[in-house]
């Protein structure tokens, strides 16, 4: 079995150069208030880099998402049936590993530029893409088919059925979470290939 070897570049905080790259990387990390420095072991440039806006994106919409289909979906997850499920279940598990790597990333920076080489990151958003297309268009078929004849005959009847516009809200934020996922699985793919 040949060696495996990883690369780390530069700036990475690995200590070369007797120390002073790790030096220059920690003083120019956290908040500056003054002339002191707080917040040292968070890595606010993760933020403000395209990977840190994308991920950021995935947990805002995707909490959105989880929120409607909580707050507003579990009357009418008897109708919706296991598109509801499916869309849920979907929703939380990309929500929470989404979430455990963004908190990864903003501590370490080492542990960004480690797993974004490996083709985990490839997988994950790619497969997270798959999972949110496929959950909104059965959503969206699931809405349309069951819930809109009740929005249909609440309306005219004078009653409220906020199922459906949140409902449907649901699945065109999924539709645009799955096309922001399906952008990250591109970058982490130009990362892995060195396209950087």
């Amino acid at each position: 079995m040949p060696p495996t070897v990883i690369r780390m570049p530069n700036g990475a905080g690995n200590g070369t150069r007797g120390g002073l790259g790790h030096l220059n990387q920690q003083q120019n990390r956290g908040i500056r208030i003054g002339c002191c420095r707080v917040c040292t072991c968070i890595n606010l440039e993760f933020f403000m880099s395209k990977n840190g806006i994308l991920k950021i994106f995935e947990i805002i919409l995707g909490s959105f998402c989880q929120t409607l289909l909580i707050q507003f979906g579990m009357d009418s997850a008897k109708d919706i049936g296991e598109a509801f499920h499916g869309f849920l279940t979907t929703v939380s598990a990309c929500l929470t590993t989404t979430t455990i790597l963004l908190l990864c990333y903003a501590i370490s920076a080492r542990t960004f530029h480690l797993v974004r080489q490996s083709i985990f990151e490839v997988m994950y958003n790619g497969i997270s893409c798959f999972l949110y297309l496929s959950a909104a268009s059965y959503m969206g078929f699931a809405v349309n088919v069951w819930l809109y004849p009740k929005f249909l005959l609440f309306k005219n009847t004078g009653g409220i059925h906020s199922a459906y516009p949140a409902m449907t809200a649901v699945y065109y934020m999924g539709t645009i979470v799955g096309i922001v996922y399906g952008l990250d699985a591109f970058v982490a793919y130009r990362y892995l290939k060195g396209f950087t």
